[in-house]
Order: structure tokens, then C-alpha cells, then sequence
């Protein structure tokens, strides 16, 4: 992944970031190298490139969530009709850079909730696209683990805090081909859920 040596130091209202539809192994690969989780997703998945100035300076993933039936925190929507933003990365470089706005105040890149706007304005339709055999999607939930931060950039980007979890180390389970689920130590973690609802059309 190539990142720009120099990236000029922007007003904030000139500001543009662009998302690119990655391929899922080649975003995977960035994210299990550079992501604090150090891992992928499963099942169903759509990742973007996040482009700043021509340099791809990040990923994005979206991926089915791992439940497997409704709840009054999802609005008792099927988990079908639930995609998890699963994973966020941009190059720690470009989060330190700085931009003034029209105050002189100096601020960080926002790159971050730029990106997930944007995303949140196509993902619906890349999924459909891509998975036309599958439901509407009507919401879209992300985890923070409250050990390694606190759901602030789901928040500017107008999730709701919809619940929590006392995390369980729910990776030991026996699975039918006579494997089992790799457990990771993080599952244990508490962990904040934030939701974002679509306004959905349903396919005809």
C-alpha cells in the first residue's frame, strides 16, 4: 500500500476523500498487518480503499455481523439485514497531519468520518450489487472496544449508542466439521455497539 511522502497541509473545506472498491484479498492483507486486531472478516463482505490526494492512506470494511438472531438493540431486524462496519484503518501518518480552519484553528485530518460518511451514503447499494440474493440492508452496527477506544468517531458520525457487552471468550466453540472457532483475547473485552439506520427501499 502506497502512501504519499508529503501531504500538504489542507484549509479544511478543501479537504477531499474518495473511496475506492478494493479487492477483498488485497484489503484484507493491509488490515491483518497494519489493523490492531492483526485479522480479516468472514462470510459476506464489501472493503473500500480510503484516497486522500491520489494515495490510498486507508481501508474500510463492511462484513455481515456475527450474530445469529434479533434483538431489541438492533430493532429486532434479522442479522440479514445488518451489516457490521467490521474494520477502520488509516496510516498513522496522515492521522498526525493538522489543517486550519477558517478561525486559525488547527485541526486533524478528518479522514476518518469523512470516509465512513461516504461509505454510509453507498454502501447500500454496493451491497445490493454485489449481493443481490441477499435482504435490504437496514442498519449498520460497530463495535468499540472500550479498552482500545470509546466509539468517538462512530458517534460524529451519527451511530447511536445502543448498548453494551461484557465480552465473553466465545471462541471455543466446537463447530460441526470438527473444528473449532479460534479464540482471541480481545473477545473478552467490553465493548460499546453503535448503531446507524438507513432509510431502506425495499427491492421489488
Amino acid at each position: 500500500m502506497q502512501i504519499l511522502e508529503e501531504l500538504t497541509v489542507t484549509p479544511k473545506e478543501a479537504i477531499k476523500v474518495e473511496l475506492e472498491i478494493a479487492v477483498l484479498s488485497e484489503a484484507t492483507q493491509v488490515i491483518v498487518e497494519n489493523h490492531y486486531l492483526k485479522r480479516g472478516r468472514t462470510m459476506a463482505q464489501i472493503a473500500y480503499w480510503i484516497n486522500y490526494q491520489q494515495a490510498r492512506v486507508g481501508v474500510l470494511l463492511f462484513a455481515l455481523p456475527r450474530m445469529s438472531v434479533r434483538t431489541d438493540k438492533f430493532n429486532n431486524w434479522s442479522p440479514m439485514e445488518i451489516i457490521e462496519l467490521a474494520r477502520l484503518w488509516i496510516d498513522p501518518s496522515i492521522q498526525e497531519r493538522k489543517v486550519m480552519d477558517s478561525n486559525f484553528r488547527v485541526h486533524s485530518l478528518p479522514i476518518a468520518s469523512m470516509a465512513i460518511g461516504s461509505a454510509l451514503k453507498r454502501i447500500s447499494d454496493d451491497w445490493s450489487s454485489k449481493y443481490p440474493h441477499l435482504p435490504v440492508i437496514k442498519g449498520c452496527v460497530a463495535w468499540s472496544d472500550d479498552v482500545f477506544h470509546q466509539g468517538t468517531i462512530y458517534r460524529a458520525s451519527n451511530f447511536k449508542l445502543v448498548g453494551k457487552s461484557g465480552g465473553s471468550l466465545h471462541g471455543q466453540r466446537q463447530r460441526t466439521n470438527g473444528g473449532r472457532d479460534k479464540m482471541h483475547n480481545d473477545y473478552k473485552n467490553p465493548k460499546s455497539a453503535f448503531l446507524y439506520e438507513f432509510r431502506c427501499i425495499e427491492k421489488v
